[in-house]
């Protein structure tokens, strides 16, 4: 009798084993895919950080910012769902401020880019810009060519 006990729950054990091996097959399948959107998130926003950082040095758009003017630097920029505050934008030898809405209003900001459009596909990229104090705008295309985006066209 002791023996038909001892087989069973050597059964069991086995059985539990295997079970638990297909959970952590599981989870880490899981993980790896979670990683992996993780990563592609990530790595759309090295490009969507990458753009942003041509749009601002682009040559027909410099004379906007008025560097001379101490007031308007460093150069701001409305943080939106594609523009995030941990960008790492420079400008002027300045790091960009991003700001949101409220936080342009509580300090009484009125010169600040507007990116108003941003669409990045698997080689293309189009873009719009405003920069109200100045009345200016700026639509764009860039291509990928090479793992590196160029301008296309742009106009102001």
């Amino acid at each position: 009798m002791n023996r038909i006990v001892g087989i069973i729950l050597a059964i069991l054990l086995m059985i539990s084993c295997k079970n638990s091996e297909k959970t952590e097959t599981k989870k880490t399948s899981e993980s790896e895919n979670e990683l992996t959107q993780t990563e592609l998130i990530k790595s759309e926003s090295n490009q969507t950080e990458l753009l942003v950082q041509k749009i601002l040095d682009l040559p027909k758009l410099q004379w906007i910012y008025h560097p001379e003017l101490k007031e308007r630097l460093p150069v701001k920029v409305l943080e939106t769902a594609t523009i995030e505050k941990s960008f790492n934008l420079n400008k002027f030898g300045q790091k960009v401020r991003i700001l949101s809405k409220s936080e342009l209003e509580n300090e009484g900001i009125k010169d600040f880019v507007i990116i108003d459009k941003i669409k990045i596909k698997k080689d293309t990229a189009e873009f719009g810009l405003s920069y109200k104090i100045e009345g200016a705008g700026c639509i764009g295309k860039f291509f990928k060519q090479n793992g590196e985006w160029k301008i296309i066209d742009y106009s102001v």
